[in-house]
């Protein structure tokens, strides 16, 4: 029998909603020990060779992760040879000394352990989370493949043909990959920072085992990279461990990193239309470029993404998908490449005509930013959301700790600070963001690329 009418559910409804979100806010702005008191289960140390080693201690479960993080990725890869450092990430795995192809896979997996890889514009990520009992294990694996991996010809042609077959089923199976490829071409039209981070199959045919070998001795490194350890440790037996196994790899060639350019103020093709017989349903991409921002604006840029894109209740996502009901599928967000930052989307829709509106809804949504403060109740919202990822980076797993702890290290040159970020947070107004729209979201800088069925 239903108990309650129509009225009654109403109001059922809107008390769960209150007490929700009252207990999300709560839950949010109280942080908990692991964030509060961040700092005082971390420490680090430098080894004689420049490998750069960050531990957390937490004993709550008796799990450790590591994680391996190199400052490289596409943007070192040589010239007319894209795809040179997403070729290594693969490599890494092909044997050393004392590890056979694709053991150091098998040994982590007989544990019960999960490990992962994965490269970016400028970092190269690799971790793996086992019993604590087994860190030595880990440590040992990961230095045998830095001071001793075996770059050969039947290695590297393995990786060739994967690679190669990888691409040729990517482009079968998901066709739209290439316009996201495309976006980042019209928005950095350079060859550090435009190309794809696989490359192409006539680049992966053309890498000679000479530049694979100097490739990989110039940055796969200790003094290139940074060893991140959380979980159930007691750090100095854990800097006993790293010492034994990581001091004696010779230290490698100081790297160059200021690989800059000064890329075009003007965009090609802005607005274009591409039609495209290998997919069936319309899409749109959409990138602009931020350009000459300073360092005290990254955090501005993260809120800006919040009110955008982050979450279901984020203003395209509401309108885009909700509200109006015009995207099918939504995805986008700040990307940071150096010296720029970039906000991308990309969405399906049914038809042309719900792409053409969603083109428009996009620019009004950026000219509500130009144009209207926003209101203290959505500024609200973008701060307890934001603190609620943040949580999660930082007090969530061990792993998703050591990888920010790796990924702040390499961007920042720093240990991160989860306390004063927040802090920071909260003092941003709807005037700092209105006054950040009105600086970076020019209409001249919107490139759109609408992909229709052939």
């Amino acid at each position: 029998m239903n108990i309650l009418n129509g009225n009654g559910r109403t109001k059922l409804l809107w008390v769960f909603f209150f007490i929700f979100n009252l207990l999300f806010t709560v839950a949010v702005i109280k942080l908990p020990a692991q964030i509060a008191d961040f700092s005082s289960n971390l420490s680090q140390f430098k080894l004689r060779n420049g490998l750069q080693v960050i531990l957390y201690e937490d004993s709550s479960v008796p799990l450790v992760s590591v994680v391996v993080a190199y400052s490289v990725g596409s943007i070192n890869d040589p010239e007319n040879k894209p795809g040179l450092a997403f070729f290594m990430q693969h490599l890494m795995f092909q044997g050393s000394r004392n590890v056979g192809p694709m053991q150091h896979i098998t040994y982590i997996q007989n544990i019960g352990g999960e490990l992962n890889a994965a490269t970016t514009f400028d970092k190269t990520f690799f971790y793996e989370t086992v019993p604590a009992n087994q860190l030595g294990l880990v440590l040992w694996l990961e230095s045998d493949r830095m001071s001793f991996l075996e770059i050969n010809e039947a290695a590297v042609d393995r990786i060739k043909e994967m690679l190669i077959n990888n691409e040729r089923q990517r482009n079968l199976q998901e066709p739209y990959t290439r316009y996201f490829f495309l976006i980042d071409q019209i928005l950095f039209p350079d060859s550090y920072y435009g190309h794809t981070l696989p490359g192409s199959e006539e680049a992966i045919k053309s890498f000679s085992l000479e530049e694979i070998i100097d490739f990989y001795k110039r940055y796969y490194v200790p003094n290139n990279a940074v060893l991140c350890i959380s979980g159930d440790i007691r750090p100095d037996k854990v800097k006993e461990l790293v010492t034994r196994y990581f001091e004696t790899i010779p230290r490698g060639p100081e790297i160059n990193s200021s690989l800059f350019s000064n890329l075009k103020l003007s965009f090609s093709a802005r607005d274009q239309i591409i039609y495209d017989s290998m997919i069936s349903i319309p899409a749109l991409q959409f990138g602009i470029r931020f350009d000459d921002w300073q360092p005290e604006d990254r955090l501005l840029f993260k809120t800006l993404e919040y009110i955008l894109l982050n979450g279901r209740t984020s203003r395209l996502y509401n309108r885009l998908g909700d509200k109006e009901r015009l995207a099918l599928y939504l995805t986008g967000g700040l990307d940071e490449r150096r010296p720029y930052l970039s906000l991308k989307l990309f969405l399906l829709a049914n038809n042309k005509t719900m792409i053409d509106r969603s083109k428009k809804i996009i620019q009004e949504e950026f000219s509500r930013l130009k144009n209207e403060m926003i209101s203290e109740m959505e500024m609200d919202k973008i701060r307890n959301r934001y603190k609620f990822n943040l949580v999660n980076r930082f007090a969530g797993t061990n792993l998703s700790r050591s990888l920010a702890l790796a990924e702040s290290y390499l961007s920042d040159g720093k240990l991160p600070d989860p306390v004063a970020e927040l802090s920071s947070l909260d003092k941003i107004t709807p005037y700092s963001i209105l006054s950040l729209s009105r600086r970076f979201l020019k209409e001249e800088k919107y490139c759109f690329i609408t992909i229709l069925p052939r």
